[in-house]
């Protein structure tokens, strides 16, 4: 039986805790998988054999950073957290310690840079195991074009329209990127602006318009964005 095409592939940081004031060393994980759910199951699967005390997406412009820490009632904000949170970890971390249970910390990716979302910029307690897991994978999970990828649109090297599943636009150079790592193909170029009296396009803007041909990346990307749109607007 031939081992299963690693069409999709997710990277994420772990740290397994061996004392119980810390979160442990940092470990570079990466899974494939031959779909997206595939990949979700792979990452629940590890994290549930591995029971890490920390993990973290890594993050790209898409979704941001998220990252998910468990407080055992002894161990102090993981570093990371406290120095996003500058001058508000002292009474977070006071909450994370007396508050046993899994939290998350979230900040967004904005032109290689990480800032705190104006919304809810703190750690929410989640609650179990198996709360962050599924938090995780759902609304945190980034995954690629892995070592196997083929796009289903590409026929003899040309793209084939009709073949795309899904169709958004971006304007953020950054984002533009991380979508094309994610199985996004650029379709066209769109141009906004304002038509002076010579009839002339100004202040113009350019919109990227991108298409995918795996419907459940492509829904993967597009929920990830609605998410981490109505956490920084809501």
């Amino acid at each position: 039986m031939s081992a299963p095409l690693r069409r999709w592939e997710v990277s994420f940081v772990i740290g397994i805790s061996r004392a119980p004031n810390n979160f442990g060393s940092p470990s570079f994980i990466r899974l494939y998988g031959e779909t997206v759910d595939a990949l979700r199951n792979a990452v629940s699967d590890y994290l549930k054999a591995y029971k890490p005390a920390y993990f973290d997406n890594n993050g790209d412009h898409i979704v941001g950073r998220k990252m998910y820490a468990y407080s055992n009632g002894q161990r102090a904000l993981p570093h990371a957290w406290e120095a996003a949170m500058e001058d508000s970890q002292e009474s977070y971390n006071r909450s994370f310690i007396q508050q046993v249970g899994w939290w998350d910390f979230s900040t967004r990716l904005v032109s290689g840079y990480e800032k705190l979302y104006e919304v809810s910029p703190y750690p929410t307690h989640l609650g179990s195991f198996e709360d962050a897991i599924e938090d995780f994978v759902t609304t945190a999970l980034v995954p690629r074009k892995g070592p196997d990828y083929q796009s289903r649109a590409l026929v003899d090297n040309q793209l084939q329209l009709p073949l795309l599943e899904t169709v958004l636009r971006e304007e953020d150079d950054y984002s533009i990127n991380d979508l094309l790592r994610r199985g996004w193909h650029i379709l066209a170029l769109e141009y906004q602006g304002e038509v002076s009296k010579t009839g002339e396009l100004t202040h113009r803007k350019a919109n990227f318009v991108l298409g995918h041909a795996d419907l459940p990346a492509g829904l993967a990307t597009l929920e990830a964005r609605d998410y981490a749109y109505y956490f920084n607007y809501s």
